[in-house]
């Protein structure tokens, strides 16, 4: 299989010193108005030298400024997407205290429903993250394995969850509710026994398990293909999401009710 190119030296570079710019900034815009100073004092003797200077000053506070800039502006894209979740999550949990006294087969309907709908609900929500996909999978009946619904979003679809495999037991471990979402920046640099998932068009993931207080019922996944483009700080409203989906999905699986 071909690696994936490495980063950029000159990218890594620049998102280093805009780090350090934006962390050291009352030292850097000092150093800036000192090597100003300094500029045009040596101006009169030597104009080229007093030149560098004062591109070395304008030069030493650009990075951090581009840093904070681009922080700023992913504060705003997730402070919007926070937004949008929210108003999509509403009518879900809406909708699935509404399902206890419908007949099963509806309540079933309702919940596969219910499942694209939060597919398509999330994928707008990051609709500004290239090749994201959005996957819900669901325990079978006798609980050995979790099959993905159709993805929205990048159409590669995932291969099920089995018991008894790397990847499957995994995905099992997050099921069971340890914790509310599992996020991870970048699987690269994840450790060989922290995840086992393919990787396979995706470098970054978040996922939710679906369950109550007693069971659980499957998985809601959020991945994308380049690192760094999930933040986590979203986790909690996708387990929320994921919450929504377990109560309908135990009502889709609870007796009683008949059927039309």
């Amino acid at each position: 299989m071909p690696q994936d190119p490495p980063d950029n030296p000159i990218k890594v570079t620049w998102r280093w010193l805009g780090y350090q710019g934006d962390r050291f900034e009352p030292i850097v815009v000092a150093v800036s108005a000192i090597a100003l100073a300094v500029g045009g004092a040596v101006w009169i003797s030597n104009i080229p030298v007093a030149v560098i200077i004062f591109i070395i000053a304008a030069f030493l506070p650009t990075p951090g400024y581009f840093w904070r800039r681009r922080a700023e502006t992913d504060d705003l894209e997730g402070d919007s997407r926070e937004v949008l979740l929210e108003e999509t999550l509403r009518p879900l949990l809406e909708l699935a205290s509404q399902t206890t006294f419908e007949f099963k087969d509806e309540r079933e309907r309702v919940m596969k429903s219910a499942a694209e709908r939060v597919s398509h609900d999330l994928r707008a929500a990051f609709g500004d993250v290239e090749g994201v996909r959005v996957v819900v999978f669901q325990l079978n009946d006798d609980a050995t394995k979790m099959t993905p619904f159709p993805p929205v979003g990048r159409q590669d679809r995932p291969g099920p969850f089995e018991r008894g495999t790397p990847r499957g037991d995994k995905a099992f471990e997050v099921l069971a509710g340890k914790k509310p979402f599992v996020a991870v920046d970048d699987l690269a640099k994840t450790q060989p026994d922290e995840w086992k998932g393919s990787g396979d068009g995706y470098s970054t993931f978040i996922s939710a398990p679906i369950r109550n207080s007693k069971q659980g019922f499957g998985l809601l996944t959020v991945d994308a293909p380049q690192a760094g483009t999930l933040p986590a700080r979203h986790g909690a409203t996708i387990a929320l999401f994921a919450a929504a989906l377990g109560v309908l999905m135990a009502e889709a699986i609870r007796g009683g009710g008949g059927s039309r």
